[in-house]
């Protein structure tokens, strides 16, 4: 993706050059995929599909949210990826994710285990997807300082907000996750 400058409206990527977007994200994207993912090849391949879905889709997407537009997106396609791969038959990509073959230990253990995982990452997005609809300047703080791991200074500016504003929203989002989905965590974690 070396070379390419866009030129463009003023609210989308396409106002700025590419290039830099892909420099100051790439890593951050990198490391979404691979948290999700757990492998490094299924990482650089959606770190890929993000910026080609990202260079395709310039027009639409709103630079004020780009970061939180590449995370998100990052995530989505690594859900697909696995969502796809529970599909295929055994001894497909879905089974050499970081897992041992189903041959080698309890069938039904890993059959449990990949649904629990599923189930897990479905609770996730939910609470994120919530979390967005709620209000999406907490969504950015969590996002960017968690997920992202950027230091809070940084996050800081970033959103335009001073540090003790930072911290309160970061406070007040856990806080209203915490009430909204501890119990439906202890439930899934009780199976």
């Amino acid at each position: 993706m070396k070379g390419m400058g866009i030129t463009g409206g003023t609210d989308s990527v396409g106002s700025v050059d590419f290039e830099k977007v892909y420099e100051e994200n790439v890593s951050a994207v990198y490391r979404t995929a691979l948290y999700y993912s757990k492998k490094e090849d299924v990482a650089e391949e959606i770190t890929q599909e993000v910026f080609l879905k990202l260079y395709i889709s310039k027009e639409n997407v709103n630079l004020e949210a780009i970061n939180a537009w590449l995370i998100t997106t990052a995530r989505n396609m690594v859900w697909n990826y696995k969502r796809d791969a529970w599909h295929e038959v055994p001894g497909g990509d879905f089974f050499d994710e970081g897992r041992t073959a189903l041959l080698s230990g309890s069938a039904e253990d890993e059959v449990m285990a990949i649904l629990r995982d599923r189930k897990y990452h479905c609770f996730i997005e939910d609470i994120f997807g919530e979390l967005y609809r709620m209000n999406e300047r907490w969504y950015d703080a969590i996002t960017i300082t968690y997920l992202l791991e950027k230091p809070q200074k940084e996050v800081a500016e970033e959103l335009g907000v001073s540090l003790e504003i930072l911290h309160s929203m970061l406070y007040r989002a856990k806080r209203w996750i915490r009430k909204k989905y501890r119990e439906e965590y202890d439930r899934l974690s009780d199976t």
